[in-house]
């Protein structure tokens, strides 16, 4: 009888043995993996904080911790009073040299205008007074050839030498007003160089007045994308500087699991697997695709057991699995099971 129990005893002993090993599964030290070749992963999932871009007050907040959002939804706003006082004047300025660039416009096109016909009126009566300054010259010439010869009485030449003076006058008249009307084309000019100014300045103002509008868009926090408010950094009434982060958002479908691999277990692995995942209850799998393995080695998984080096490091690499479910949270941590069949 006592040989009996004694089997007994150890039949529970070797049974509750194999039921740990069976329960542990694959270790979750590193040792094991390397040594029984499953590997452990912990769940990580996009996250980002939302900042501001422009200083201000809060002044209503919308979320808190555990609220789900949407993309675009208004978490949070920022006091406008300054900026739309801002924008009013930006407009006021926008409005005030649209109406001067209007009115330079419109008094450039009619003084080039009138300033053209006027160098055109002019030139033609330089014209007609040079050649009437000729024929004046010439008469004046003959008759002073003849008044000396005795062939023509003095008063006679002294008709024609006054001609010829009022022609020389005349045309240096016509010359004078050709030169005036000719500067008033360069007053045009100078017109023009004002509306390019008034032009510039009208530009300014107009990207001054986007600027304040884009500010304006700022002061309403919005959802990058549809999550879950992990964090939430300040409180309503606060005040703030540009940078300051208001919340963090959580993509909870955007998930994925870090595997750290042993060298030795890499060839194992490939982008675009697709592999089956395990968590830590035994019971949810997931499956995932490969679409990072690291090039760069995180940490030795195996030391050297002397300092002469007897055994060598085996450095782990970063395998990173996309699995995109609603089952992992950040934190869980999931076994390699297997590659999932094509």
């Amino acid at each position: 009888m006592q040989k009996k129990h004694a089997w007994l005893q150890l039949a529970l002993l070797i049974f509750g043995v194999a039921s740990l090993c069976l329960y542990s599964g694959c270790g979750t030290s590193r040792a094991a993996a390397e040594t029984d070749g499953c590997f452990w992963g912990r769940a990580d999932a996009k996250e980002i904080d939302v900042h501001s871009k422009i200083s201000g007050r809060v002044v209503q907040l919308n979320v808190k911790e555990g609220d789900l959002v949407k993309q675009g939804q208004i978490i949070a706003r920022i006091d406008q009073r300054d900026l739309l006082t801002q924008a009013a004047q930006a407009l006021a300025a926008v409005g005030a040299l649209r109406a001067q660039q209007t009115q330079a416009a419109a008094q450039t096109a009619m003084q080039d205008g009138t300033t053209h016909s006027d160098v055109a009126a002019a030139a033609a009566a330089v014209n007609s007074a040079e050649a009437n300054l000729s024929l004046a010259k010439a008469d004046f010439l003959r008759y002073q050839e003849l008044v000396g010869e005795g062939a023509v009485p003095q008063q006679l030449f002294e008709t024609y030498r006054t001609k010829y003076q009022t022609s020389q006058a005349a045309y240096a008249a016509a010359q004078a007003s050709l030169v005036k009307a000719q500067a008033a084309l360069l007053q045009v000019d100078v017109n023009r160089d004002s509306e390019e100014v008034l032009q510039r300045k009208l530009t300014e103002a107009e990207a001054a007045k986007s600027q304040i509008q884009v500010s304006l868009d700022e002061t309403l926090i919005r959802a990058p994308f549809d999550g879950v408010i992990t964090a939430k950094y300040i409180e309503e009434g606060s005040m703030i500087s540009q940078g300051t982060p208001l919340v963090a958002v959580q993509d909870s479908l955007d998930n994925w699991v870090d595997f750290k691999v042993p060298e030795t277990k890499l060839p194992q692995f490939s982008l675009q697997q697709q592999l089956i995942l395990e968590a830590r209850d035994g019971k949810t799998q997931v499956q995932g695709t490969v679409v990072d393995i690291s090039k760069k080695s995180e940490f030795a998984t195996t030391r050297a057991t002397s300092e002469r080096g007897d055994a060598s490091d085996i450095v782990s690499f970063n395998v990173k699995v996309q699995v995109n479910a609603k089952e992992l949270r950040p934190g869980m941590r999931f076994r390699f099971v297997g590659v999932a069949e094509q």
